[in-house]
C-alpha cells in the first residue's frame, strides 16, 4: 500500500491557478465588445436599431456567458424572458409593429 506524501510548492500551484482564473476573467472582459457583436451577429440581429439593441444587451449579455459555460440557469423566468424577447425582434423585423412598440414592450417586460 502507497503512503500518501505531502504535496510541496503549495504556495506556487496556488499562484498559477490564480493567474489562470485571473487571465481568463481578463480574456473575458476584454473580448466583451467582440463577444457581444459576436452573440447578435449568431442570431441574425446585427442591424437592429441601437434602441432595440440598448434594451436586449443585458439579456444578450447573459445569454451569452451561459452559450461560454459560465453558468446555467433552468428559471422558468428566464426562459420566459428569451421567449419574449425572440417574439418581439421577430414581430419587429417582420413589420408586424414598430420599433417603438418593440422596446416599449422589452422594457415593460424588464419591470415585471
Amino acid at each position: 500500500m502507497n503512503t500518501a506524501t505531502p504535496l510541496t510548492h503549495t504556495a506556487e500551484k496556488q499562484h498559477s491557478i490564480e493567474i489562470t482564473a485571473n487571465t481568463r476573467r481578463l480574456a473575458l472582459l476584454t473580448d466583451q465588445r467582440i463577444h457581444e457583436t459576436d452573440i447578435f451577429t449568431l442570431f441574425g440581429w446585427n442591424d437592429l436599431p441601437d434602441a432595440l439593441r440598448n434594451v436586449i444587451r443585458s439579456d444578450m449579455e447573459a445569454y451569452r456567458d451561459e452559450l461560454l459555460g459560465l453558468y446555467s440557469t433552468c428559471d422558468t423566468g428566464v426562459k420566459n424572458r428569451r421567449k419574449s424577447v425572440s417574439y418581439w425582434i421577430r414581430a419587429y423585423r417582420q413589420g408586424m409593429c414598430s420599433e417603438q412598440t418593440a422596446v416599449d414592450a422589452l422594457s415593460a417586460t424588464i419591470a415585471v
